[in-house]
């Protein structure tokens, strides 16, 4: 039997706010509709949360399987090179927790409606065949795209829509920061991978535009987040105390530093660690801020 630490450790629990903070920024924003429905909000943060461990147990495997995770690589969770759990293993727990992901969005689906379908059921392909198949979305350039429309833009709608049963336009666009943040996570594993992807024939969109121009992408996708943030204040779509989220800025800065000296791997996973950090403690004083506002 599996010991439940090491099944948590396949998890990447450090990873799980990517999950975790749309689900309270979206529920944050429905605050100006409606009062929460507290069921409601934690079986959508239960289910984001099952949907991004089945996600990265699946994505462990197929990597595994492809060569892209090899003994002592950066990216994995460990479970695997350490013999802690078979490649099977770790893709059999990742269709459990899928399959708790669908239980709870069926329930969902009951409480709210077929509507939140349409968020989770894109978000459920996407988590599968994000390294699934020869078609992979990150093996063929749409890695960053694919995170972006789920994690980054569905998870904050859906979480609204679950609260409101209502979408509209300016949500969509209060999670554009989130979107380049989740964004810029991947192409800072795609930027350490560099080299290494090319060897094993996976296309991502840093391979496709070469190392300059891959490092002008860093610095709009960071940068990009705050000139939203400012700009979505200034559309009054989120309030002005939305700001303190900036203050994390010192952080990005560093991250891109060492983005554009270096292409050495283990360099550029801090950069990935600086940008995990980023997403995580943007999202709290985003979310922090945004609840600030409407509350005063």
């Amino acid at each position: 039997m599996i010991h439940p630490k090491v099944i948590l450790a396949s998890t990447r629990p450090i990873s799980l706010t990517a999950s975790v903070i749309p689900v309270l920024f979206g529920t944050i924003l429905a605050l100006q509709w409606t009062n929460i429905d507290w069921l409601t909000f934690l079986l959508t943060l239960i289910g984001a949360v099952f949907l991004q461990c089945g996600t990265n147990l699946v994505n462990d495997y197929f990597d595994h399987v492809k060569g892209a995770d090899t003994l002592g690589s950066l990216s994995p969770s460990g479970v695997i090179d350490r013999k802690e759990m078979t490649p099977r293993q770790v893709y059999a727990t990742g269709l459990i927790f899928f399959a708790l992901s669908i239980i709870i969005g069926l329930i969902l689906t009951a409480l709210t409606g077929p509507v939140v379908l349409l968020f989770g059921i894109p978000s459920l392909l996407v988590g599968y065949f994000y390294t699934a198949t020869r078609y992979a979305l990150a093996y063929n350039g749409l890695g960053e795209v694919a995170s972006g429309s789920t994690l980054g833009i569905l998870a904050v709608v859906g979480s609204f829509y679950t609260q409101t049963l209502n979408v509209n336009a300016e949500i969509f666009l209060a999670a554009i920061p989130n979107a380049l943040l989740v964004m810029s996570i991947l192409h800072a594993n795609n930027l350490r991978d560099f080299d290494t992807d090319k060897q094993i024939g996976k296309t991502t969109v840093a391979g496709l535009i070469g190392r300059k121009a891959s490092r002008v992408e860093f610095y709009v996708l960071m940068l990009g987040t705050y000139f939203s943030l400012i700009g979505l204040i200034f559309m009054n779509i989120l309030p002005v105390w939305s700001l303190i989220a900036a203050v994390t800025l010192p952080i990005a800065i560093k991250g891109l530093k060492i983005a554009v000296s270096t292409w050495d791997a283990k360099q550029l996973n801090k950069v990935l660690g600086l940008t995990a950090m980023l997403h995580m403690a943007f999202g709290i004083l985003l979310c922090i801020g945004t609840l600030t506002g409407i509350l005063l």
